[in-house]
């Protein structure tokens, strides 16, 4: 058996990540739901479709493997990739929830592929995209030992990071979640500082607050939050895109279309959007720059043609504060890097489904190092420190 269809997670481990998920999507019977992975997790996918069925909810599992995607980008015609998929389309239409499971295999095969069949399909599936985000999604990590080698860490410390952080105490995740979100209610502004330079003031007065605390309950879907990460862990909000001064410090990201590990970003935000010329990177700037210009690029002819209102690529679009605790150390996977406990987490790009007002094929999450001190501003003109050097004050 090929390598990349053996797992070395455990049934008993599986059941326990699936039982996770298929709380998190909190189906109805009846409903149907599209899982997306890649062939290395079939195993996992078929734990969450039983899972999903016991509780009366049927699925349909899509599958590629990095073979194919190597192989079909280095050898169909770009035009191909240029046309939407219906099957997908169809899919994503009749179905009422998503779950996309970590892919590929290997993430540097996505290194190796042409950026314009990469951009191609990125347009392509954009409306596809907008269908599944207006459903009930959810994105799943799962660890592979290429996974590891690319991020440069042991495997065993990556499978501890997304499987202790999915199973992660859920009662003190949703008691953590719930001190935050309750401080930032009435807020105006959020300042945040780290001893790395980071200095941001983002406005978010009558912002949606948004809990990531591992169910997409009625609550959340009636408010318009309809999607969730696993592993969980964060609060969440869509500031004001158009104001917001000052700069953050990620140690490390990943690109969101090459995967190569970009490090040392220095982000510089004025009236709400990225100063690119003035943004820095101590390690792979030009995919950094590269990335947001190509999504740029593609948002521009989206504007051309209608289907976006305007242009908001660089526009900040999340603001996040990160509370699991068995998540702990940072690897440029955003899924895991995002909900480290003590961290914050900026974002440009999209951000309608979390209350704002962008649409963008592009969101792009720069997290800070995991000492981050919040200090949140009221509409009064009172203030409150709620997390100090990466410690929750609350």
């Amino acid at each position: 058996m090929p390598g990349f269809l053996i797992t070395d997670i455990d049934d008993e481990t599986l059941s326990k990540m699936a039982k996770v998920v298929a709380h998190c999507m909190n189906m109805r019977e009846g409903e149907a739901v599209w899982i997306r992975s890649g062939l290395h997790t079939w195993r996992f996918a078929e734990h969450i479709r039983y899972e999903l069925l016991m509780r009366g909810v049927t699925s349909v599992a899509t599958f590629s493997s990095d073979w194919f995607v190597e192989r079909a980008y280095k050898d169909v015609p770009k035009e191909h990739f240029a046309r939407t998929p219906k099957e997908e389309r169809a899919l994503a239409e009749a179905v009422d929830g998503v779950i996309t499971i970590e892919q590929p295999w290997d993430p540097l095969v996505m290194a190796r592929l042409p950026r314009e069949k990469l951009d191609a399909r990125t347009a392509a599936f954009y409306p596809i995209r907008k269908i599944i985000l207006s459903k009930k999604w959810c994105y799943v990590g799962y660890p592979s030992k290429p996974m590891a080698d690319a991020f440069g860490i042991a495997y065993e410390d990556l499978r501890k990071l997304i499987i202790e952080g999915m199973l992660y105490d859920p009662e003190k995740l949703r008691a953590d979640c719930e001190k935050v979100a309750a401080a930032l209610r009435g807020a105006d502004w959020v300042h945040i500082t780290d001893e790395f330079g980071t200095d941001l003031e983002l406005r978010i007065s009558g912002r949606r607050i948004n809990l990531d605390d591992a169910i997409i309950s009625d609550e959340d879907v009636a408010a318009g939050d309809t999607g969730a990460n696993l592993p969980a862990g964060e609060v969440f909000i869509a500031p004001i895109e158009t104001v917001g001064e000052g700069k953050l410090y990620c140690p490390l990201t990943r690109d969101r279309f090459t995967r190569r590990l970009i490090k040392g970003v220095t982000l510089v935000f004025k009236g709400g959007r990225l100063v690119l010329d003035e943004c820095r990177a101590e390690e792979n700037e030009e995919d950094l720059r590269q990335t947001i210009e190509r999504c740029m690029r593609i948002d521009e002819e989206k504007v051309r043609a209608g289907e976006i209102p305007e242009l908001r690529t660089i526009n900040v679009a999340e603001l996040g504060i990160g509370l699991n605790m068995a998540i702990d150390k940072a690897i440029g996977y955003i899924l895991t890097d995002e909900k480290i406990g003590g961290s914050v987490h900026v974002a440009i790009g999209a951000n309608k489904t979390y209350g704002g007002t962008s649409e963008s094929t592009l969101h792009w999450d720069f997290v800070t190092a995991p000492k981050a001190t919040v200090e949140v501003i009221y509409m009064d003109g009172s203030s409150k420190v709620i997390m100090e050097e990466g410690k929750l004050l609350l």
